[in-house]
This record gives structure tokens, C-alpha cells and sequence, in this order.
């Protein structure tokens, strides 16, 4: 198959037709399939011919894997509602000992006060 490419000052693919766009366009022809099809971006153009660039490829492919692992607003939000809801069902929980304290040195107060009933 004939197409025609646009490389960028590092030599590397940054546009692909079957016409060419601009007069620096480079006609190249490759089998029908062949991986450049599925992913023109990996390769350079060196010296006359398509050299894969695997090193770049990998770098792609880590990039995209971090942005689909990375957690979403939502996922993040979520997290800190859930953090939020313990913290508050920690403060709750030592308000309620702290009051039962205080019900408990007041009852003692009390029967002190009453001559200890």
C-alpha cells in the first residue's frame, strides 16, 4: 500500500495519508499488514526506510496504563467522603465516652453532695 508521511524534526511519524498533504511529505509503500497500519506513531523514517521505535512505544503504552489506573475525581472524592466518615465516627464515639464520663462524675457528685445515699 502507497501512503505518504510527515515526519518532524526528530524523524518520527507525526502524520500519514493516502494523498499527499504538503510538498515535504515521503511516499512510502508498505505490505498490507503491516504494524505500521495499526500504529504509524511508533515509527521514524531514517535513511530511507521505517525503523519501529520501541523504546517510544513503550513509553506510550506506560503513559496510557498510569492515565487508566489513575483514579478519577469521583474515585478520589469518594475515598476522602469515606475518610470523613470515620473521622466522624471516631470524634462521635469519644464524644459519647466523654459524656458518659461526665454523667458518671456528675452522679458521683451528687451522691456526695446528698451525704452518700
Amino acid at each position: 500500500m502507497k501512503f505518504f508521511i510527515n515526519v518532524g524534526t526528530d524523524k518520527r511519524v507525526i502524520g500519514y495519508g493516502s494523498t499527499r498533504g504538503n510538498a515535504s511529505d515521503v511516499e512510502i509503500t508498505v505490505e498490507d499488514n503491516h504494524e505500521f497500519l495499526k500504529n504509524p506513531f511508533i515509527y521514524k523514517f531514517t535513511n530511507g526506510i521505517l525503523v519501529r521505535d520501541t523504546e517510544y512505544q513503550q513509553e506510550q503504552l506506560e503513559q496510557k496504563n498510569e492515565i487508566e489506573n489513575k483514579p478519577t475525581e469521583i474515585q478520589i472524592l469518594q475515598e476522602e467522603n469515606t475518610d470523613l466518615k470515620l473521622a466522624l465516627a471516631e470524634m462521635a464515639e469519644k464524644m459519647e465516652i466523654e459524656k458518659i464520663s461526665m454523667m458518671l462524675a456528675v452522679a458521683e457528685l451528687a451522691e456526695n453532695i446528698n451525704g452518700g445515699v
